[in-house]
């Protein structure tokens, strides 16, 4: 789903954007987006950003497995090993599912223009995993339509539902997406900065869940970027935070937030 500013030209409506017809509101939504498509470009960068957390939460679970199989083992009073065996190779499975498919890392391209933001995102997987995932699935449409043939029509109870999930990852691809955020020049804004993590984020004043973006970008860059995005956004200083988690806690659409810093205290 694009994130549109459809503020600047709702605010000519006397209906509020989200009460207008659907018609209307993909009108000003394609509107807005040619307008920041077309503008001259500020500056533009490519980021491949890790999932936060992602090691600690498979841990987690792979871990919480492994002690389930090791205790169940435990408890049953005999040396048959083969369940915890079992565990491990579906161990190994569950990391390589959650950390390549579920917890991916995503590439972001940016493109900072005069008139906003357009970000284009994919999810870091190699592209053998896509591979084989689509390889496995049709494995497992084959399978189903076996176990019909062999087993008859009551197989269709568990088969079936196995091979229309099969079935849906037959054409699994890296499917982009890109989102517009347009900027409301009629609007106050405020910057907010994670330098270390090379975090910028911008939100209106008051909030608007339109008017308000992240990006990403290499420590090195953050001058450059923070440069045009303030210049447009007619910021005089943004505001300074010592984690991505404090930033993300802090309150939104009101200035008096952070540390505040000039333009010119980026490197000290």
């Amino acid at each position: 789903m694009n994130n549109t500013n459809e503020a600047a030209e709702a605010s000519e409506q006397e209906t509020p954007f989200h009460q207008l017809p659907q018609e209307e509101q993909q009108r000003i939504s394609d509107a807005n987006q040619k307008k920041v498509y077309e503008a001259q470009t500020c500056y533009e960068w490519d980021i491949k950003v890790p999932t936060t957390f992602a090691w600690l939460m498979i841990l987690i679970v792979i871990g919480s497995m492994m002690l389930f199989g090791g205790a169940a083992v435990w408890f049953a009073g005999d040396n048959d090993w083969t369940f915890v065996y079992m565990m491990v190779g579906m161990s190994i499975v569950m990391t390589l599912y959650l950390r390549y498919l579920v917890m991916a890392d995503k590439h972001y391209h940016y493109r900072l223009t005069t008139e906003g933001l357009i970000v284009t995102y994919h999810e870091a997987i190699p592209e053998v995993a896509y591979t084989i995932v689509r390889g496995l699935a049709w494995l497992g449409v084959v399978a189903c339509v076996m176990a019909v043939a062999v087993l008859g029509p009551l197989a269709l109870v568990g088969a079936g539902g196995m091979a229309l999930l099969a079935v849906f990852f037959t054409g699994f691809e890296k499917k982009p997406t890109t989102e517009y955020t347009v900027f409301n020049k009629d609007k106050a804004y405020v910057v907010k900065v994670v330098k270390n993590r090379g975090l910028i984020r911008f939100d209106a004043i008051p909030f608007s869940w339109f008017e308000f973006s992240y990006m990403y970008c290499h420590e090195g860059d953050v001058y450059k970027i923070l440069s045009c995005l303030m210049d447009e956004l007619g910021c005089n200083e943004y505001r300074e935070f010592k984690n991505e988690l404090s930033l993300r806690r802090a309150p939104v659409g009101v200035l008096d937030v952070g540390v505040p810093r000039k333009l010119d205290e980026i490197n000290k």
